[in-house]
């Protein structure tokens, strides 16, 4: 199927059940409920052809402050694992830090994200790994396990 237009996009994932966050471009970013909150998901689908599902998940430093970036990062890619398992690769990793809202200077968090992506001829393929992509966890907090099973770091 070649690209449709974005709001026809929209229109489509909201009669296929999803919520949207916001339309963005030539992406529908899809939302997700946390109590009565609609945040967004970390989950897009591309409108140009080929369809493209991109998901963003993360690990918080203020979650496991004792562990290295790369222990997080590592953390991140088996939490989303299923998906590269699906023919998901990755395309970017990134680092975010969070700024306090009182002193812009001030990192309050930094978080640790690693984004995926797979493309799609079909439309209703698209649809079907949006929808896998919301079931797996895109928040990874690690455990006392894989804490005490990383590298920490050294002052």
């Amino acid at each position: 199927m070649s690209a449709i237009p974005v709001k026809e996009l929209r229109k489509t994932l909201v009669e296929a059940g999803f919520e949207v966050f916001r339309v963005k471009d030539d992406e529908v970013h899809l939302a997700e409920r946390q109590n009565l909150h609609l945040m967004e998901a970390g989950v897009r689908v591309r409108a140009s052809a080929p369809f493209r599902v991109t998901v963003t998940a993360r690990a918080q430093r203020s979650d496991a402050p004792g562990l290295t970036p790369e222990a997080l990062f590592e953390l991140v890619r088996d939490g989303i694992k299923p998906l590269v398992e699906e023919g998901f690769e990755e395309l970017a990793v990134h680092t975010r830090e969070l700024y306090s809202v009182s002193d812009s200077t001030q990192v309050v968090d930094i978080w640790y994200e690693v984004t995926l992506g797979r493309s799609f001829d079909a439309i209703h393929d698209a649809i079907t790994f949006a929808r896998r992509a919301l079931e797996i966890e895109r928040y990874i907090v690690p455990t006392a396990v894989a804490a005490a099973q990383s590298t920490v770091r050294t002052s």
